[in-house]
């Protein structure tokens, strides 16, 4: 038999029946680029904190991020919006949250409320919609949550050529009956499953947005296109599930407890050159009882609750490892640009301890725990705070680069220390593709794109940003501005940090600099004005 058959034939096989369809594409040859423009891979993880991966400081296995990490860039001051649905629209759109209309987590304040619509609108364009004049076949498997309302509000009807996800978000990994709220897994425009027509037994959801995900770049291979695929996990997400084979790998490793793993995390971190040995470690979290205060049996909970969730992790190693070897079979592995990053910081719901809200033991099907604020906070280290906060245990996050065509060998496993943000991430698609970002789209006026290229990074050059980064959700704002950052806390006061010697934010600057603090308040106000930022806490209408 033919043996580029044969391989296809095995290729095919390892995907999933489902592949059938594109059975009769063909194969561009392994060492063969017709063409020039790259791949792109965004992969996001949800709920995640700055130290959980293996190459930023932690003791989870993630060899194949690492080995990417390894093989590229590693970003120690990139930053997300703390929160997930305005993450997700600023990733998309390159724009801060309220201009795409995402300015908090749901819900449609009508037009009179422009940046609290709920879902992205007609002022923003996706990277898919800016990508699919450039000729690439664009992907989205994963968690949404930007739209769900309408199907025109789904990924098909924001530039999508093929979709497999979650409209409405995550809150499932199984099955959807432990999810809260009412779930679909759609493709395309059709719905697949929901709680009345649950997954197959053996669905797991990590696995599944990659298994698909990769039909689709298969597809792309077969009619050589480039391709542009946002995976985003719900992953490691509560309800804390993941498979028994995964849990059992890390069970009765987090006995030693929240503070001696802040510890070694802490270590590592500084041995890596993540962080500078000058930045103390923040103090535990308030509210966060010592380990040794605990218990046996509160320590053996709270062992399975973070074993749960090292293993989530762990399956998102693992699918990077399947997308790694599946782009080498394809011969897409030197020309893709892989980005790997995560849409908030560890996540404090469920409590200082945690909770079991459904049943079962963690880990299973039918449970629904949360890890709480004492692993988030080692999730977090060295930073202080959470998720929905913009202090760096919100809003900071790993950016793993790789792309072995377009960054190179002498820079491979170097760590970017200039600030960047989510906003980033459109302009550099937008660079490395050669598409045209519009001034208009079907018929309506489009909203600038805020953020600059980070392509001068990969390849060595000097990145100029020319401004600040910022940050508003729920109230809680921040400005960074070089090694300048304020901060605030809804209802609390402004609190200022030199982050070149502060990082943990610890020291605050406010008070004996009250210049720089009225500057940077100033260029706050301006902006929010111009991004349709609205005092939070009013009565809302």
């Amino acid at each position: 038999m033919n043996k580029t058959i044969l391989g296809r034939r095995n290729f095919l096989a390892t995907i999933g029946a489902g592949a059938a369809v594109i059975a009769g594409a063909r194969f561009a040859p392994a060492a063969k680029a017709a063409k020039s423009k790259p791949n792109i891979i965004l992969i996001m993880t949800d709920d995640m904190g700055f130290s959980d991966l293996g190459c930023y400081g932690s003791e989870i296995n993630t060899p194949n991020l690492d080995a990417l990490a390894a093989g590229g860039l590693k970003f120690t001051q990139f930053y997300n919006t703390g929160r997930c649905c305005p993450t997700r629209a600023s990733l998309l759109t390159g724009l801060y949250p309220h201009q795409a209309g995402v300015g908090h987590m749901s819900g449609d304040r009508g037009p009179k409320h422009p940046g609290y619509r709920g879902r992205l609108t007609n002022r923003c364009v996706t990277i898919a919609e800016v990508l699919n004049p450039a000729g690439y076949h664009t992907i989205t498997t994963g968690k949404w949550h930007v739209g769900a309302k309408e199907k025109s509000h789904w990924p098909v009807g924001r530039g999508f050529k093929r979709s497999y996800s979650c409209p409405q978000g995550g809150g499932f990994f199984f099955t959807m009956k432990t999810a809260q709220q009412m779930r679909q897994i759609v493709r395309d425009d059709k719905v697949l499953y929901d709680k009345n027509n649950d997954m197959p037994k053996g669905w797991y959801s990590t696995d599944a947005w990659t298994d698909e995900g990769l039909k689709y770049v298969a597809e792309a291979a077969g009619q050589d296109k480039p391709f542009f695929w946002y995976l985003a996990h719900n992953a490691p997400h509560w309800p804390l599930q993941a498979k028994p084979a995964d849990i059992a790998k890390y069970r009765g490793k987090y006995k030693v407890g929240w503070d001696e793993i802040r510890k070694r995390r802490y270590a590592k971190l500084i041995k890596l050159g993540m962080i500078d040995k000058s930045w103390p470690l923040s103090p535990r979290g308030k509210g966060i009882p010592a380990w040794d205060s605990l218990d046996d049996q509160q320590k053996d909970t709270q062992d399975l609750r973070m074993a749960t969730y090292a293993a989530m992790i762990d399956s998102v190693d693992q699918n990077v490892g399947k997308i790694v070897k599946t782009l080498k079979e394809l011969g897409q592995y030197e020309n893709t640009l892989i980005m790997f990053l995560q849409d908030n910081g560890g996540c404090a719901e469920g409590g200082n301890l945690g909770r079991n809200m459904g049943k079962g033991v963690c880990g299973t099907a039918g449970s629904f725990s949360k890890y709480g604020a004492c692993w988030a906070n080692a999730s977090n280290t060295p930073f202080r705070r959470y998720k929905h906060w913009v202090h760096e245990g919100g809003a900071g996050t790993p950016l793993v680069a790789h792309w072995p065509a377009g960054i190179a060998a002498d820079l491979r496993g170097k760590l970017i220390t200039e600030p960047s943000h989510l906003v980033d991430l459109m302009a550099t698609c937008v660079d490395v593709s050669g598409a045209e970002y519009p001034k208009t789209f079907k018929g309506s006026a489009i909203t600038p794109a805020q953020g600059k290229s980070l392509r001068p990074l990969l390849e060595g050059k000097a990145f100029e940003r020319g401004g600040a980064i910022y940050f508003e959700h729920e109230g809680n704002r921040a400005v960074r501005l070089g090694k300048w950052k304020i901060v605030s806390i809804y209802g609390g006061k402004w609190e200022l940090y030199d982050m070149s010697v502060d990082r943990t934010e610890l020291n605050d600057l406010s008070q004996k600099m009250p210049e720089k603090l009225r500057e940077m308040v100033a260029m706050y106000d301006t902006w929010a004005k111009r991004a349709l930022v609205e005092p939070w806490g009013r009565k809302r209408k």
